[in-house]
């Protein structure tokens, strides 16, 4: 039986020192000799610490549940290769969630958590004993620390609703008293507010490297990660105007980086440089994206923002793993290999997953009943990797190529589109995990813009300057004009834009989206913005949790009931608690303070639960 109780962890960090190979940063080797005596000191104690806490974050157990939490039970998957040896996995698919679950186990985000904690706390002692290490840095360094521990308590949030919250250091056996839960949505209101007390303090940027495998403006925590992570918890909360301010503000960051050292080419895709993607019609700038055509192929955006290089210029906040499987100090992201496949066996079934993309997705783009995404769309080649000789052939399954494949690309060829996968060579799983990256941040702010709009229902209306304007008559019969709407059109149609194979990010395209067609109603535009948002982040660990936002702001399950199908035979989530894991058994037996919730009762002796639903 496990003992769940919480062991001094001061030092934790520092023992994993030395393996990961993010840069410099993380490269720093450990004292031979390290005790409350000696550490606390000198900046470099507290650079381990930090150090440490990425090499945390880099773990299995939490990028596997990032991928658990936030993808598994949504209609994106399905049972892959051997899934159903994999007991835990296979239950939660098929939404039999049991308390004895591994993936109820939370122990990996508290350790995260609680080492934020500490460093937070130590940082200005520090500060004190060396003068290199200045009020300023200790700002920034409470900052990052911030982040990382509120990122994590959002996740768990997310995935338990409920859960412990706490914000001082347990450094011993006798700091570790039992901790009750907190109401989700007031720990939600609590990250924002601490957020919004250190953003200013963050770094807006690292100092440039050149070498690509190593960006430390991706890799460790900047100004432009904590206002994502801000725009990400005020659309939970419902705070849409704050959602739309912090998402610009990261949208202005990249105009800004884009104009002063990428605006080379704005006109021409063809060797896939960035390019301001926009409609004439839109009165905005536009929005720097990698176009998804270079020279002869389509799958350059995949390239550029998903390969074992990383570290894109659309990449706001990801976790770096090591690119050289040799490397003695090498952390592969084995989670991912595990759960979607490491195909360094190219054409072998030996690299598939346990999970596999669902059928339903994986349907063929021009087959008449295929409307999510349509042959002209880039993403359905890049994003799932499918046997195209096995066409009309339901046993072969279709696996997730993000995070997987080092390239994708794609014949451009008009009506014959076929994608080739290229993988790295050896058996490595290098790929970074992205957390937050520029679009994801882009239809947050247009889900944040169609939720605030002040009409449900309007007519809508043209003008040659300003592109469309959406207006309903007022009492007076006056037009009143909604720009909501037409802004967060733009932002959906340069997302979608990008995709649309073509070599052109100017011309007009036939599959690219149209205002008149969906700028009608707010329930139209939710519907865009939701099946954008899937086209756009399939397998990142994202669609669970926007279903269930969608949810939490309606307050049923009725949304996600009409999108989930029920899987291998399983069920789909009967209430609003069965949207969210129920708390580990042992984690139940060992705090008093800790609850099961009600839906799953009390569990038996091999954690069934007793359901009083």
């Amino acid at each position: 039986m496990k003992n769940y109780k919480i062991k001094s962890i001061i030092l934790a960090g520092v023992a994993c020192l030395g393996l990961s190979s993010c840069g410099d940063f993380l490269n720093i080797e450990p004292k031979t000799f390290v005790s409350e005596d000696n550490f606390w000191n000198e900046k470099t104690d507290i650079d381990q610490m930090v150090a440490g806490t990425y090499v945390k974050m880099q773990s299995s157990d939490i990028i596997s549940r990032c991928i658990v939490w936030g993808e598994l039970r949504s209609d994106n998957l399905g049972e892959g290769l051997n899934c159903s040896g994999q007991t835990d996995l296979y239950r939660a698919l098929r939404c039999n969630l049991l308390s004895t679950n591994r993936y109820c186990e939370w122990q990996s985000f508290y350790s995260v958590i609680n080492q934020c904690n500490i460093v937070i706390a130590r940082a200005p002692e520090v500060s004190e004993k060396d003068p290199t290490y200045t009020q300023s840095n200790v700002l920034a360094t409470q900052a990052e620390m911030a982040f990382l521990r509120d990122l994590c308590y959002f996740y768990l949030v997310r995935a338990f609703k409920d859960v412990p919250y706490y914000t001082y250091p347990i450094q011993t056996d006798e700091d570790a008293q039992p901790i009750g839960v907190t109401d989700g949505d007031e720990i939600v209101k609590a990250l924002i507010a601490d957020l919004e007390g250190v953003v200013s303090n963050a770094l807006k940027a690292y100092p440039k490297d050149n070498n690509r495998n190593y960006n430390s403006n991706c890799n460790r925590v900047t100004q432009n990660a904590i206002y994502a992570l801000l725009a990400d918890l005020c659309l939970w909360d419902g705070q849409y105007q704050k959602c739309i301010d912090y998402s610009q503000r990261v949208i202005d960051a990249k105009l800004k980086e884009y104009k002063e050292e990428y605006a080379t080419n704005t006109t021409s895709t063809s060797d896939g440089s960035l390019t301001l993607f926009k409609s004439a019609d839109d009165p905005g700038e536009g929005y720097p994206l990698y176009p998804c055509f270079s020279g002869n192929y389509f799958g350059n955006d995949f390239g550029n923002i998903f390969s074992h290089r990383g570290n894109s210029f659309e990449s706001i906040f990801e976790l770096a793993f090591t690119t050289d499987g040799t490397d003695a100090k090498y952390i592969g992201n084995t989670s991912v290999a595990s759960l979607y496949g490491n195909y360094y066996n190219t054409g072998s079934n030996n690299g598939q997953g346990y999970l596999c993309v669902h059928e339903q997705l994986a349907e063929d783009p021009k087959s008449s009943k295929r409307v999510f995404l349509t042959e002209y769309d880039c993403r359905y080649y890049t994003g799932i990797n499918k046997d195209e000789s096995s066409t009309g052939n339901s046993s072969v399954l279709a696996y997730p190529a993000k995070f997987v494949a080092e390239e994708m690309q794609v014949e451009a060829v008009s009506n014959t589109h076929k994608a080739t996968m290229t993988t790295i060579g050896g058996n490595y799983a290098n790929h970074n995990w992205i957390f937050y990256r520029l679009t994801d941040v882009m239809l947050m702010q247009a889900e944040a813009l169609i939720e605030s709009a002040k009409y449900d229902d309007f007519e809508a209306s043209y003008t040659d300057d300003e592109g469309i304007r959406q207006y309903v008559l007022d009492e007076d019969g006056n037009r009143v004009f909604e720009q909501n709407y037409s802004k967060a059109f733009w932002l959906i149609f340069a997302v979608n834009r990008r995709s649309i194979m073509t070599s052109s990010a100017t011309a007009n395209h036939a599959n690219q989206l149209k205002p008149a067609q969906y700028v009608v109603s707010r329930s139209t535009m939710r519907e865009l913005c939701m099946d954008e948002r899937r086209r756009e982040l399939l397998f990142e660990g994202k669609r669970w949790f926007d279903l269930l936002r969608r949810c939490h702001r309606e307050g049923n399950i009725t949304y996600i009931s009409g999108k989930v199908p029920a899987k291998s035979g399983g069920a789909k989530p009967v209430n609003y608690e069965n949207l969210f894991w129920p708390y580990n058994k042992y984690d139940v037996k060992n705090n008093p303070l800790l609850k099961q919730k009600a839906f799953y009762g009390e569990d038996d002796e091999e954690g069934n639960y007793k359901s009083t639903k």
